[in-house]
């Protein structure tokens, strides 16, 4: 959203649009949740040591934790909730450096779009916003635990 975009949303004041919008952001980011959660679960399934299959259910635990929090604020936005099951692609890489890296590409991407909602919504939705907020902090620094774990991994390594 540029500069003109930000100030003509500001000037409108349709704050029913604002919350319609929120409410879709918020139902974007509950299914991004969701299927980073299961890829990272199936991905610590996969994973050949240990130490690495722990730290990805603790990622998983604590997406699964975020994705709560949406799910609470969507149902407060009186959205209703898709079934899950029929749209989680699978994303699987050959070996387990390329499912970290697949990993950290998901959660990239999620940090890069809650910071852009959290700056879209502070004026309007300042809850919402600092929701977002949050996702993007905790984003951050996931993305930081995944690439430690892509550093130790092989990329050579076959499954």
């Amino acid at each position: 959203m540029g500069v003109l975009d930000t100030l003509s949303y500001l000037l409108a004041g349709d704050d029913t649009a604002a919350s319609r919008d929120a409410a879709a952001a918020l139902m974007r980011s509950y299914i991004d949740c969701a299927r980073r959660t299961a890829q990272l679960e199936r991905h610590a399934k996969m994973a050949p040591h240990t130490g690495g299959a722990q730290a990805l259910e603790r990622l998983a635990a604590e997406d699964a934790d975020q994705g709560l929090r949406l799910r609470r604020a969507v149902e407060a936005a009186g959205a209703s909730l898709p079934s899950m099951a029929a749209e989680l692609p699978q994303r699987d890489g050959l070996n387990h450096w390329a499912r970290l890296v697949d990993d950290l590409d998901a959660h990239q991407r999620c940090v890069m779009q809650a910071r852009e909602l959290a700056l879209r919504l502070a004026a309007r939705l300042p809850q919402t916003a600092a929701l977002f907020e949050s996702l993007y902090r905790a984003e951050a620094i996931h993305c930081e635990k995944l690439r430690a774990l892509i550093a130790r991994a092989d990329p050579q390594a076959l499954d």
